[in-house]
């Protein structure tokens, strides 16, 4: 990086929005906030570089607000209500943001891409004892090769510097374990090599968006006021107001708040520039997240989990809790809903003795703790949930799960266990009917002479489609009357399922039509299609049952 060198974050175009006229632009920091360009979202090149460079923008914001007048007086109880409503208010008019504008130039000279001495996100003299240069797919994961393909001739081997700021978040953020390259400094490095610290701490998370009309009005639905405006986080800075980085890991890796964790900086990086473009790259070891994350309860973008096997008397543990990589749609309402004051029994028994509930999203808590709930309107909130799973030992990349959720206001800020109860109960009599229609149509294959076998593949086929069915009714769910609205889901599960289950019955042939007789558990008995059918549907009727209407109603 020669003397002369810069890209400003803060005055360069480098994130990427959906705008409202339905095209996509590339922004800087400034133009975000400065009334001008009215971005949607943050729409760039992966779901999960979305996620990483929507957190960095909040992190800003966190951190340029909480010198608010109106946070000034600690002993007002409403100064939160207060701050949050006057920052939604200018978010929804989309007026210019001057307290975060002075904020990026307090500290721009930290927010240059290849300033000599503190480039952004990297060490600028990093270096192995080999020299060490990678290609710059490095930092593009490995879920994402396929952005690769589009691309022609120079720009297969090198990265704008806009794309190279975007994927340098991401890698922070979502960076596998693994061996990295040892960097000189780093007493860490063994033999040259830099072993595993684990992944980045997003990476560990499910990361949960509420989003709102335009950007802005998503970074204050994301902002739980007293989490992260607290006098409590006097001590939590991101990564550009602290001492820049060397080689080393951080004296203490203990995160101090929520814009240290947003920040994290799990690598250490290094971009190597020519002729204006990023042709190669040094990845090593940065922070590690102590205890793979245990108690780590800063971050309010995801749930988190009890442990009851590290949890010891008067001493809970939990962990953040990433999106189930299966049936995603079908297990995404529990994490965001079942929360303290909001607990459901578990199926089979419900919970161990002492286990805790989980914890929701901040986000999603102080959503149900506005003091003007009129703020928010009643039509449906989008819920964007983001989740990486990695491979063995967390080496690689295995797959990305991103995912939107629409649902009603009322039903995501809801405190009535009841309807919590309900909307789980359509989830998980779903997924339940999915089985028993995938044991189905093994039966059916046995009625043909063939042996049993669970058709997971046809079980897959009923959530399918239902999904589209399932989006919509979640939207209609009336939360005055919710054993009603389960009551109506589960009559569409069972006529879908049903419906399926007869096009596979008029196509089974004459021998499974006529079946056979099979020893099952020292008796006989025989299968045929139609038994096999007679089968689910006693099973669903016992599964989906009509629930009992009660007298008293849930209430939001």
């Amino acid at each position: 990086m020669s003397s002369s060198s810069f890209f400003s974050l803060l005055s360069q175009p480098w994130i990427r929005c959906d705008m409202p006229d339905g095209s996509s632009q590339e922004l800087s920091l400034r133009e975000l906030f400065d009334g001008e360009h009215p971005a949607l979202r943050v729409r760039g090149d992966s779901p999960t570089q979305d996620y990483a460079v929507l957190r960095l923008v909040l992190a800003i914001t966190w951190r340029a607000h909480r010198t608010d007048e109106v946070l000034a007086d600690v002993h007002d109880p409403y100064r939160f209500d207060d701050w949050w409503e006057e920052t939604f208010a200018q978010a929804r008019s989309g007026a210019r943001d001057e307290v975060v504008l002075e904020y990026l130039e307090q500290h721009a000279e930290r927010f240059d891409l290849l300033h000599p001495q503190t480039p952004f996100l990297q060490v600028p003299d990093l270096d192995t004892a080999k020299s060490t240069r990678l290609p710059v797919r490095r930092i593009v994961p490995e879920a994402e090769q396929d952005y690769f393909t589009t691309r022609a001739g120079h720009e297969l081997d090198s990265l704008t510097l806009a794309e190279a700021a975007r994927w340098s978040v991401h890698l922070q953020a979502y960076d596998y374990s693994g061996i990295k390259s040892g960097a000189l400094g780093d007493p860490r490095v063994k033999g040259g090599k830099g072993y595993p610290i684990g992944q980045g701490w997003t990476g560990l998370t499910g990361g949960v968006v509420v989003h709102g009309r335009s950007l802005r009005e998503t970074l204050v639905l994301n902002t739980p006021a007293r989490l992260v405006m607290s006098t409590d986080t006097a001590a939590d800075l991101p990564a550009w107001e602290r001492q820049p980085d060397d080689a080393t890991e951080r004296p203490s890796t203990a995160p101090t708040g929520p814009c240290d964790l947003l920040t994290w900086q799990s690598r250490r990086l290094r971009l190597f520039v020519e002729d204006g473009r990023v042709t190669s790259v040094l990845v090593s070891n940065g922070d590690k997240i102590p205890e793979a994350g245990a108690n780590i309860l800063a971050d309010p973008m995801t749930p988190y989990r009890y442990s009851a096997n590290k949890s010891k008397k008067g001493s809970p543990v939990f962990y953040p809790r990433p999106h189930d990589a299966e049936q995603t749609v079908w297990r995404s309402l529990e994490p965001l809903l079942v929360r303290e004051g909001v607990i459901v029994d578990l199926p089979g028994g419900g919970r161990a003795k002492g286990a805790q509930p989980p914890k929701a999203p901040a986000t999603i808590t102080a959503l149900t703790e506005l003091r003007n709930e009129g703020l928010l309107t009643e039509e449906p909130l989008t819920v964007e949930l983001v989740s990486v799973h990695y491979g063995p030992q967390a080496a690689s990349v295995s797959h990305v799960v991103s995912t939107l959720l629409e649902l009603p206001r009322s039903v995501l800020t809801s405190r009535s266990p009841q309807l919590t109860e309900v909307l789980l109960s359509a989830g998980r009599g779903a997924r339940e009917a999915s089985v028993r229609y995938g044991r189905y149509v093994g039966n059916l294959l046995t009625a043909a002479g063939g042996d049993y076998v669970y058709q997971a593949e046809a079980a897959a086929g009923v959530l399918d489609t239902l999904e589209p069915a399932f989006r919509s009714w979640l939207v209609t769910v009336d939360t005055r009357d919710p054993d009603g609205s389960l009551a109506t889901w589960f009559r569409l599960v069972e006529h879908q399922v049903l419906d399926m289950a007869a096009t596979r019955l008029s196509g089974a042939g004459p021998k499974a039509l006529a079946g056979r007789v099979v020893d099952q558990g020292g008796s006989s008995r025989i299968i045929s299609a139609g038994t096999a059918f007679q089968r689910l549907q006693h099973d669903l009727h016992a599964l989906l049952p009509q629930p009992v209407l009660n007298k008293e109603k849930a209430h939001d």
